[in-house]
Formats: structure tokens, C-alpha cells, sequence
């Protein structure tokens, strides 16, 4: 179960890292940004064989593909939170933040049962 875990937060982590740099670095035009996709191909490839694996082995345990998919989805999401806070210096809304966190918790229990 572990190893779930591991591998579903390595993987959103690492995709919310690639995401919130590229909004950093990259600049808005489409040639700059197919620029840097293709630069980080390869992290991209390594972000998705976590994900496949913590998935894969989420699913053989607990039978639930949404479940597994709810779980990678909010640690993605909160990545992205704090990679906005501390990269891109994004003054967020609190309280917005934290209905959005409310209704994804809500998601994975109604899913778990």
C-alpha cells in the first residue's frame, strides 16, 4: 500500500513541479512552449510510469479505479497549491482553496464507500 502512495505522490508531484515551471519559465508563444515540452519529454515519461504503476497497484488492492484516480487527482492539486505559493509567488484565496479541498475529500469518500 505503501508503495501506492509513493509512486501515485511521485508521479503528481513531479507533473505539478513540470506544470507550474512551465508557467514560470516558458513564455506564452507556441514555439516556446513546444520548446520546453520537448525538453522535458523525458520527465514527463518518468511522472506517467509512476502514476501507471501506483495506479495499476492501487487498483489490484482496492478494487477501485476512481479511487485511485480522486486520490492522484488531489495530490496533484494541492502540488499545484503549494508550487504556486512558492514558485510563482500566487497570492491564492484561502478559503476558496479550502472548499475546493472539502469538495475533493468528499469525492474520495463518497468513492471509497
Amino acid at each position: 500500500m505503501y508503495s501506492v502512495i509513493i509512486s501515485l505522490g511521485a508521479g503528481s508531484t513531479l507533473l505539478a513541479f513540470l506544470i507550474t515551471y512551465q508557467v514560470k519559465v516558458a513564455g506564452t508563444d507556441l514555439l516556446s512552449i513546444a520548446k520546453y515540452n520537448l525538453v522535458i519529454l523525458p520527465a514527463i515519461f518518468i511522472a506517467n510510469v509512476f502514476l501507471g504503476m501506483g495506479i495499476n497497484k492501487g487498483h489490484a488492492i482496492f478494487e477501485n479505479l476512481p479511487l485511485m484516480i480522486a486520490i492522484q487527482t488531489s495530490i496533484y492539486y494541492i502540488m499545484i497549491t503549494v508550487f504556486s505559493i512558492y514558485m510563482l509567488d500566487n497570492k491564492i484565496s484561502i478559503a476558496k482553496t479550502i472548499v475546493a479541498f472539502a469538495l475533493i475529500i468528499v469525492a474520495i469518500y463518497l468513492l471509497k464507500s
